[in-house]
């Protein structure tokens, strides 16, 4: 009996076994970042999207179904660092990238069945377009130390539609991006971008400077125009005092006729107010200064007493 139970467990063991190893040839798991290819004696039968369809699957065991995986995340590939000519002629080197991933797993199978080919044959494609594109614009649509006169999107996005559409069609790939990694400049092209950005910026200080003399000269044009107006009317303006000053001192012309004597007194007293307007000491006699006398034989006032009388008489 003990040697039967022995027996029993061992060929249990083995059954198990072999059923285990059975189920491993027809069913397989299907990640979510993955995507599966089934192959039945070599011809393709299904794809899998793990994205969509991820799990447990089944399939008849090898060799009549074969199974492959593709990791469906995005893959990043950079091109080579090559010189390539601008159209003006300066020589540049331009270093390109991409990401891509797989988007039909049973075309991406059938032309290049292995990621590294696949790698490549982009690599490849990113090449030729990057060399087909960009000798058609001129070193100041890459370079430029004006923002808005770069065309480095548009060179991009065109680079872009062409290798999108030939990974697409050829390889069942998804080109997702397209960027530029690097650009540098060769020796000789670096002394021409350098000419021709110095030119450039004496090119922009010439036309500044001529803005900011024609600013300068309208600015003085309108100074002068103003300091017209302004001076036309402070002439007008002073005619106008002059004249109603004019009018106010005819009232008393009549009143200095009267007495003239009074009148040259108080003239000279302004006299003597501007010129002895300082704080120096001076010694002034009436023979060099008139209004002196003034001061040492005093106005000639009328007597008032002798009219009176002289008019009683009359």
């Amino acid at each position: 009996m003990i040697f039967i139970r022995k027996h029993i467990t061992m060929f249990l063991l083995a059954m198990l076994v072999v059923a285990i190893l059975l189920i491993s040839t027809v069913a397989y798991q299907v990640e979510f970042t993955e995507k599966a290819v089934v192959m039945r004696f070599g011809k393709t039968v299904r794809t899998i999207d793990g994205s969509t369809d991820a799990g447990l699957k089944w399939k008849l065991p090898w060799p009549a179904e074969r199974l492959v995986k593709y990791d469906a995340r995005s893959h990043l590939l950079e091109g080579p660092h090559s010189q390539i000519q601008t159209r003006d002629g300066h020589h540049i080197l331009v270093t390109l990238y991409c990401s891509w991933k797989i988007q039909d797993a049973a075309k991406f199978h059938k032309s290049v069945e292995l990621v590294d080919k696949a790698r490549e044959d982009i690599q490849i494609l990113l090449a030729s377009a990057k060399d087909e594109f960009i000798p058609k614009y001129l070193m100041a649509d890459l370079i430029n130390t004006d923002p808005t006169a770069v065309k480095i999107d548009e060179i991009l996005a065109r680079i872009h539609a062409k290798v999108a559409q030939r990974a697409s069609e050829a390889y069942g790939v998804d080109v997702q991006l397209v960027g530029i990694r690097r650009i540098a400049l060769t020796e000789g092209a670096s002394a021409a971008v350098i000419d021709t950005m110095t030119a450039e910026r004496l090119r922009y200080i010439s036309q500044h400077q001529a803005e900011g003399m024609a600013k300068a000269e309208a600015i003085r044009q309108r100074a002068r125009s103003a300091a017209d107006m302004i001076l036309a009317f402070a002439q007008r303006k002073a005619e106008s005092i002059r004249a109603e000053g004019d009018g106010a001192a005819a009232v008393y012309y009549g009143k200095f006729q009267e007495n003239p004597g009074l009148s040259m007194f108080l003239r000279s007293l302004e006299s003597l107010k501007k010129e002895l307007s300082g704080k120096s000491v001076f010694l002034l006699t009436g023979s060099e200064l008139p209004a002196i006398k003034y001061f040492r034989d005093g106005p000639s006032v009328p007597d008032f007493n002798a009219d009176a009388a002289k008019k009683g008489q009359e």
